[in-house]
């Protein structure tokens, strides 16, 4: 015999409740299952889309490390340029301090 708050019960009432007890049990069990299964598909869609996202990011870091030596290049480039026309004016300088004509022809050009 059971008791239940206080009433008896009897055999075939404790099975029909022991029996609902199973199914409402058994029921949250496929609910969480349920949910478990659509957890698993929202990591494996969120996983897919952080491994897309890591593979664009490294691939904008070489993009990037890739533009700064090209900036980084042609900042040499224009530097050396600068210091090229700097030594040329102080040459143009000194040929026009010593009086000597320059005519913008090089030696011995003739009809240049």
């Amino acid at each position: 015999m059971w008791f239940v708050a206080g009433i008896r019960l009897g055999a075939g009432t404790v099975v029909d409740v022991l029996a609902a007890r199973i199914r409402h049990a058994e029921h949250a069990a496929r609910t969480s299952e349920d949910a478990m299964l659509e957890f698993e598909r929202d990591h494996t869609r969120l996983q897919d889309e952080v491994h897309r996202l890591e593979a664009e990011l490294a691939e904008l870091r070489v993009r990037r490390i890739e533009a700064y030596t090209r900036w980084w290049n042609a900042r040499d480039d224009r530097d050396r340029q600068r210091h090229v026309a700097r030594r040329l004016r102080r040459r143009l300088e000194r040929v026009q301090r010593r009086g000597r004509v320059f005519d913008g022809r090089a030696e011995g050009c003739e009809g240049c």
